[in-house]
């Protein structure tokens, strides 16, 4: 599945709130999120923006000291990994708009 930089933008935003905390930021759920984005931006072209996540991304994930999930409900980090995954599903099933070749 291939994701725009849009969405990644926006689970990026999403997960901000987990990297502030103690408990989340060495969770492998918080680390599975960011894993995926940054597989994500490294399927996209190069360009200043994805450049610009990519690093702030893997900054992230070097942060914290890993740990298993608390199993925590809800698991922000988690839900917010789902509607990514539910996100790109939708944009690869979308109507794609005709060709206007007349």
């Amino acid at each position: 599945m291939s994701a725009n930089l849009a969405l990644i933008e926006k689970t990026w935003q999403s997960l901000q709130p987990a990297l502030d905390e103690e408990k989340c930021v060495g969770c492998e759920c918080l680390a599975g999120a960011l894993l995926e984005l940054r597989l994500a931006l490294e399927e996209l072209p190069a360009g200043a923006d994805q450049a610009e996540i990519l690093a702030l991304v893997t900054a992230a994930l070097k942060r914290g000291e890993r740990h298993a999930c608390l199993g925590c409900q809800p698991c922000n980090p988690g839900d917010i990994l789902a509607n990514f995954y539910r996100d790109q599903q939708a944009q690869e099933t979308a109507p794609q708009p005709a060709c206007c070749d007349g």
